[in-house]
């Protein structure tokens, strides 16, 4: 995750140095304009969406080809959301699979 390392504030003119990581910046493919800074935190991420069949208004639902496209087998049940509004853009951010790096995770 990105981290913050410097913020300078001049009049209106607000700059930020961030400290990325090596896929953060794949994701970026040298653009440098249109970015959105957001928090995905446990307090940012406040509101809880289930994931799964239709039926229920607090659901979120994923395309398949999607999710095989990104190599995602299986989908977090409760996972956390949050809507930010940004210039009149609203933008819904979800953690939909939380890491298990370094857990080993045993199935039958």
């Amino acid at each position: 995750m990105a981290e913050i390392k410097t913020i300078d504030m001049n009049n209106d003119v607000i700059d930020v140095k961030l400290s990325i990581s090596q896929d953060e910046y794949k994701l970026l493919k040298h653009h440098m304009t249109d970015l959105v800074i957001l928090p995905c935190n446990s307090e940012s991420l406040s509101h809880r969406l289930t994931t799964g069949k239709l039926g229920n208004s607090n659901r979120i639902m994923l395309p398949k080809k999607i999710l095989e496209y990104f190599q995602v087998k299986t989908l977090d049940k409760k996972v956390p959301a949050n809507i930010f509004i940004i210039d009149d853009d609203a933008y819904l951010l979800i953690k939909i699979k939380k890491s298990e790096f370094g857990i080993p995770k045993f199935e039958q």
